[in-house]
């Protein structure tokens, strides 16, 4: 349904896969509806995902923040809202997305995306047309993340092969394979430390993207506590990195799903 040419909202539903044993969806899997918003808002506007391959252009996110607000059950219907908050040069654009159920707020995103090259995924200045087609329009404010107390604890260190069958579209991981990777890391130290990973509940993340991870190549993410928010929830800086340079920078705010957050934030000290 087109709400003006700028704004569009989609009834989505997440799959089956996406739910932990709890019955609570992946931070990974919110950021992998957000993607489908943003690609359904791409389509309506006339740009389908053929239409960037023959025009050898596409949009990759080099940025993205979310804050998850609830949780949401299997089959739920989500109303999602998308729009473009910011154009610049006709190069960087600014994505909003928010999540409701029946009006109540679930996730919201801001996503920065950067028009490349196809071939060479270098930064490209897209045309008149790609510019008409995604306006700015002013609604809300972007997403920040929350504040915190500074902690600082140790490091934990995931090494791991990227799978041939991870690749996306563009032949590398796609963006919200990071979050997973960042969330199995955090996952390990909870279990090193006596926690069940299954009560892990996202509240907010932000990713700045550095380079591509390609498959077969060896991905080291590095986590560390760097602060607290009250007895609520701990907050992480991840740091991904491959053979060739950093790949990616992110801060994950996390809590548990059941009683005080405290075990998870000492699970760093």
């Amino acid at each position: 349904m087109q709400v003006t040419n700028t704004v569009w909202e989609f009834p989505l539903t997440l799959p089956r896969n996406a739910f932990t044993a709890r019955e609570a969806p992946r931070a990974g899997d919110i950021w992998r509806l957000c993607q489908d918003a943003a690609t359904l808002a791409s389509i309506r506007s006339g740009w389908p995902p053929s239409r960037f391959r023959a025009e050898k252009v596409a949009f990759i996110v080099y940025k993205m923040t979310m804050l998850h607000q609830a949780e949401t059950p299997y089959g739920a219907v989500l109303d999602t809202k998308t729009w473009v908050s910011r154009l610049r040069r006709r190069t960087l654009s600014t994505r909003e997305v928010r999540v409701r159920i029946a009006g109540q707020p679930v996730a919201s995103a801001t996503q920065e995306w950067v028009h490349v090259d196809f071939d060479t995924q270098k930064p490209k200045q897209g045309s008149q047309e790609t510019a008409a087609a995604f306006a700015e329009v002013d609604i809300e404010p972007s997403v920040t993340m929350p504040g915190y107390d500074p902690l600082p604890g140790v490091e934990e260190e995931l090494v791991f092969d990227m799978w041939q069958t991870w690749s996306d579209p563009l032949a590398h991981a796609n963006h919200p394979q990071y979050i997973d990777w960042c969330d199995e890391s955090t996952s390990r130290r909870m279990l090193a430390s006596g926690l069940d990973p299954i009560l892990l509940q996202p509240l907010a993340e932000q990713v700045n993207f550095r380079s591509s991870v390609l498959p077969g190549e060896r991905v080291t993410v590095q986590t560390k506590r760097v602060g607290f928010i009250g007895s609520n929830a701990v907050v992480l800086k991840h740091h991904l990195a491959t053979d060739r340079g950093p790949a990616a920078d992110a801060v994950s705010v996390r809590s548990l799903a059941e009683g005080s957050a405290e075990a998870l934030i000492s699970a760093w000290d």
